[in-house]
């Protein structure tokens, strides 16, 4: 269970359950992937509820009252919160991977 939660939160410390190196480069490469393609998607959702939460606006003043007024804009922050958080996590398994496999 233990090498579950490594392999799926802290890919990059997840070494020790693999039995070569090649097959755990072989598995950051995917996890990178997949993570990139999360992260695509969140900063396109984010950039959709920021539209939609400005064309809900009235064009008025920009304060704190007015962006609590419309949640699209506090769900925009929590999901580019997960996208950064899955940045961080595409940053540490580049650190643990060989210059040739990093990702361009």
């Amino acid at each position: 269970m233990r090498a579950f939660f490594c392999k799926a939160f802290t890919p990059w410390r997840a070494g020790d359950y693999f039995e070569d190196y090649d097959a755990y480069c072989q598995f950051l490469v995917r996890c990178n992937k997949i993570c990139n393609a999360v992260r695509v998607l969140m900063f396109a959702a984010a950039a959709v509820l920021l539209f939609i939460g400005y064309n809900a606006s009235d064009g008025g003043s920009w304060s704190i009252a007015a962006i609590s007024d419309h949640p699209y804009y506090i769900i925009a922050v929590g999901v580019l919160v997960i996208a950064l958080a899955v940045s961080l996590v595409i940053i540490e398994n580049e650190k643990q991977l060989p210059k040739e496999l990093h990702m361009k």
